[in-house]
């Protein structure tokens, strides 16, 4: 009998301490367009990817450009990056990310954000992209040119600050708010300026099953609080390496009110994707401008097919575009997937006896996606300088990111 209780005892402790062990939360490696390592609990995520983005220009400016601007041709690293990401004990969040781009190591994002608030849903305290613009929230890892529209001279990027938001109705429906110092993207900020920044967008059409369709509407607004200090616009064409052609400068500013209009259509291999935006520029009692109020604009717009039947890939959880994944890689018994796209772009920096310039931009781009990571891209832009001359611009992006 006493061996009877003791082989009893022995399979309770053995079975009690088997339960116990597989209980205990493991952990997992895996690949998923980057290095992911998950707790099989799911509360902690933690992933590691970057960037590499090589581009070379050639430029040719016409003779009445080339008097008021110098350009060359050249090759440079656009954007090398690294970061990590994750979730940490269910409900903290985190990003991480340096360029290396030029020479040193460069903070782009780091931020906390805690998640599941009631009655608020998120909050983000740190440095990380203001909520303004369809195509600045896209990541340039996947916006359809190598480089952004003309907007992009109105729109807020990155700058220390907090930021609560939210999502409803299956995601379909979102709002961001946030107040930010405007850092310039060094991280550190001294004085008195802000920016106070909203952002709501919906899919009143998303269909992801079948046919790709996602119709995307968004507005934004930006209070700039300037403080009576210097407000510099200035806008290259669609090439980074070109000289930027229309610059404004107002002495002394009260404050600037930057408003933003939003749209994308997705049809399976077909898109079109446009944004309106327009600054009020109010000047100080102490400017030398003559008006009290300043209005200047900037707008694109573009169509995009995939010649080999894929789709633009809409994010509901990011509110803006996302990866594209070939039908076939190449290698794989395929040629990856082929993206034609056209864009217009203007900006005007005109108004009453403040004037920067104005320029429009013709855009062609081809996309070669050899692999979900891989990309091979090339630009052809013709830049009219309205008034001053015209340039014809060619560009290659070799690109790899995870």
């Amino acid at each position: 009998m006493k061996k009877l209780y003791l082989i009893l005892i022995v399979l309770f402790v053995s079975a009690l301490f088997y339960g116990q062990e597989v209980d205990k939360p493991t952990w997992n490696a895996k690949w998923d367009q980057g290095v992911q390592i998950n707790r099989s609990d799911g509360k902690f995520k933690i992933k590691f990817g970057g960037r590499i983005q090589f581009d070379v220009i050639n430029i040719y400016q016409n003779p009445s450009l080339s008097d008021e601007f110098e350009a060359q041709n050249g090759a440079e690293f656009r954007r090398i990056r690294l970061y990590s990401s994750g979730t940490l004990y269910g409900n903290i969040k985190y990003k991480l990310q340096f360029d290396f781009s030029k020479g040193d190591a460069g903070v782009k994002d780091a931020y906390i954000q805690i998640t599941k608030i009631p009655g608020i849903g998120n909050i983000r305290v740190g440095h990380f992209k203001q909520p303004f613009g369809l195509e600045m929230q896209t990541s340039s890892k996947y916006a359809t040119f190598m480089e952004r529209g003309q907007t992009n001279a109105f729109t807020p990027e990155r700058d220390l600050g907090f930021m609560i938001f939210n999502k409803h109705f299956n995601k379909r429906f979102a709002w961001y708010a946030g107040y930010f110092y405007p850092t310039g993207g060094v991280g550190k900020y001294l004085g008195d300026q802000y920016r106070l920044t909203a952002r709501v967008t919906g899919q009143p059409l998303y269909k992801p099953k079948g046919r790709f369709t996602v119709l995307h509407l968004g507005i934004a607004y930006e209070d700039q609080f300037q403080h009576n200090l210097e407000l510099s616009l200035s806008q290259r064409p669609e090439a980074h390496l070109a000289p930027k052609y229309v610059n404004l400068i107002v002495d002394a500013v009260k404050r600037a009110d930057v408003f933003g209009g939003e749209l994308a259509f997705v049809s399976g291999p077909f898109a079109i994707q446009g944004e309106y935006m327009m600054a009020r520029v109010a000047p100080s009692a102490s400017s030398v401008a003559q008006e009290s109020i300043y209005n200047y604009y900037a707008f694109y717009g573009y169509f995009t097919w995939f010649i080999t039947g894929e789709h633009r890939n809409f994010s509901q959880k990011k509110g803006c575009f996302d990866r594209v994944s070939p039908k076939k890689n190449l290698g794989k018994g395929g040629a990856g997937a082929w993206e034609l796209a056209i864009r217009l772009s203007h900006i005007d920096l005109n108004d009453k006896d403040l004037n920067g310039g104005a320029m429009t931009d013709f855009t062609f781009g081809v996309n070669w996606y050899l692999n979900p990571a891989t990309r091979f891209s090339f630009n052809y832009i013709y830049s009219d300088v309205i008034d001053v001359g015209y340039a014809n611009i060619a560009m290659v992006r070799f690109q790899v990111a995870f």
